[in-house]
């Protein structure tokens, strides 16, 4: 039980399909065989971990992107229907 055999594992079924290939590791084995696969079917996990947070992370980092240029249109409209003159962007300044 190597590597791909976890990750393959847990790409099928996930966390509880590695939980039960863990619990199917026959009684005969050794504890260190033992502790190898456990220690490669919970690398296999944390590394599923690891990936499902960095998108979240990006996610909330294109949400909340989203929800300053919102902000932004918003007070462009409120100024334009209120009558009031847009306060010009540091970018497009003029001298």
């Amino acid at each position: 039980m190597d590597y791909e055999f976890w990750k393959e594992t847990h790409e099928r079924g996930g966390i509880p399909a590695v939980k039960s290939a863990l619990e199917a590791l026959p009684d005969d084995l050794s504890p260190e065989a033992a502790g190898a696969a456990t220690d490669l079917a919970l690398q296999v996990i944390e590394e599923d971990i690891a990936r499902i947070n960095a998108r979240a992370d990006q996610a909330e980092t294109r949400a909340r992107e989203l929800a300053e240029q919102a902000h932004e249109v918003n007070r462009q409209l409120t100024a334009h229907a209120t009558g009031e003159a847009p306060e010009a962007s540091p970018e497009g300044s003029a001298t």
